[in-house]
């Protein structure tokens, strides 16, 4: 959809839904987009920036505005999806489905498409049956509880069983390994992107450059300042390096790898227990969010873990494959994990 914006009725809760293209929007509908995301956002994904930063990386994307109501979508040949993540609503303080359905229905009416909205919290499952809604379930997102400030990490992980750890640390300590914190930049894009591409995921066909428009998407991120990289630098050279956006208390990791030549120092899990209590233990987070299904390093160290769900509105034999679709994808993970292995084996 280009040009004029088109409207579609709603409930009183949310006023009139206005649905226009990205590019479509006045400069003061941006900037009320920006106020709501500085009082009440806490995912990246609900920002103008993460949707400008998908929109430069070759997606086209819809917005939608209510009275007090914003979400975005990248709209497809076949589908809409949502793109906020967990909470596809920026201006919400809970999930709720009386005002999702008629964000939904007006950009349903507006493309014609279906719309889907992936991983969102399982709140939302109120919406299953009314009209063309249907949802189905998928693995929980993992969270730590961070407000005392990740000094119980280290102990919680230990609990679990393992002193991992603790014995990686003194390696990466012993050879000279240090941490990079918090750096943006197109070097920092770079050297991320190059890391990537020495991991596994490269090996099995899902590093950032092999999934769609990711490596242009978080490259950018990175480059703009939206989000920062911290690595691990052994002599300098990039080696692993972990991906973070923070948005009011909340920090997400939304992407972490590393070379493979690496992996006896487990840089993954160093990243995420050492380099996190360095980087944010005195910054006044509430939660760190994991950004993903259980595995292997997030049952180590997650506090408590939020059910999530996939939304979807309109042909229901599409749904139906896009439901099967994603269910064998969480059977291969599960997997791998109830057999103690890392999420690679997935993917072999």
């Amino acid at each position: 959809m280009t040009g004029a914006e088109r409207t579609a009725p709603a409930s009183a809760r949310t006023g009139t839904i206005q649905v226009a293209a990205l590019e479509d929007l006045s400069p003061a509908r941006v900037q009320r987009w920006q106020d709501a995301y500085e009082r009440t956002g806490v995912r990246v994904q609900q920002s103008p920036a993460y949707a400008r930063a998908l929109s430069a990386a070759g997606s086209r994307i819809l917005v939608a505005t209510g009275d007090d109501v914003v979400a975005a979508f990248t709209r497809g040949p076949a589908m809409c999806s949502a793109v906020g993540a967990d909470e596809p609503l920026l201006g919400t303080t809970e999930p709720c489905a009386a005002r999702l359905v008629p964000v939904v229905a007006a950009v349903r009416r507006a493309t014609g498409l279906p719309v889907y909205l992936p991983l969102v919290d399982d709140r939302y499952a109120e919406v299953s049956g009314h009209g063309e809604f249907a949802c189905w379930d998928r693995p929980p997102n993992s969270l730590i509880d961070w407000t005392r400030q990740g000094l119980d990490l280290r102990d919680r992980v230990r609990e679990r069983g393992t002193s991992q750890p603790d014995r990686k640390r003194r390696l990466v300590e012993r050879d000279g390994l240090v941490l990079d914190h918090g750096t943006t930049g197109e070097a920092a894009a770079r050297d991320m992107l190059a890391v990537d591409d020495r991991s596994w995921k490269a090996a099995r066909g899902q590093s950032m450059r092999e999934r769609g428009d990711q490596a242009a998407l978080y490259g950018g991120l990175v480059r703009d300042g939206v989000v920062g990289v911290t690595f691990l630098r052994d002599g300098g050279a990039p080696v692993a390096f972990r991906l973070d956006s923070r948005a009011g208390d909340r920090l997400t990791c939304l992407k972490w790898s590393y070379d493979e030549s690496y992996r006896r120092y487990s840089p993954g899990l160093y990243l995420l227990t050492e380099g996190l209590v360095r980087q944010w233990g005195d910054r006044g987070l509430r939660v760190v969010d994991l950004f993903g299904g259980p595995d292997t390093v997030k049952d180590l160290l997650h506090t408590h873990r939020v059910p999530r769900i996939d939304v979807w509105c309109g042909d229901p034999e599409l749904g139906a494959a896009q439901a099967r679709d994603r269910r064998a994808l969480d059977e291969r993970t599960g997997r791998a994990r109830d057999g103690g292995r890392g999420l690679r084996h997935a993917f072999e």
